[in-house]
């Protein structure tokens, strides 16, 4: 007798590896960010804009930075970022 071969088996073996996979990354623990602060520096590559204009937007109240000891001013994670870790628009906008 012969055995009936199943084309999909394949398939659905792959699939099945792929759903452990997607459910491991989605079981992964979150970064906290509540705890997470930048450099002026590291703010300037994440922006893409230079050290000065950071230091225009902490002029202007745009970012709220923190003087810590030998580090000096750090930035907490979410005056750049929104609660989703969209990057906020820190651009200047003219007052009506």
């Amino acid at each position: 007798m012969k055995s009936i071969y199943n084309p999909y088996e394949a398939l659905l073996q792959q699939m099945s590896e792929l759903k452990k996979i997607v459910l491991d990354i989605r079981d992964l623990p979150k970064e906290d960010y509540t705890t997470k602060y930048y450099t002026r520096k590291e703010v300037s590559e994440i922006c893409r804009c230079s050290v000065q204009t950071v230091d225009n937007y902490i002029n202007r109240n745009q970012i709220h930075a923190e003087n810590f000891g030998v580090k000096g001013v750090l930035i907490h994670h979410y005056q750049i970022f929104n609660k989703d870790n969209s990057l906020k628009e820190l651009k200047y906008k003219r007052k009506a």
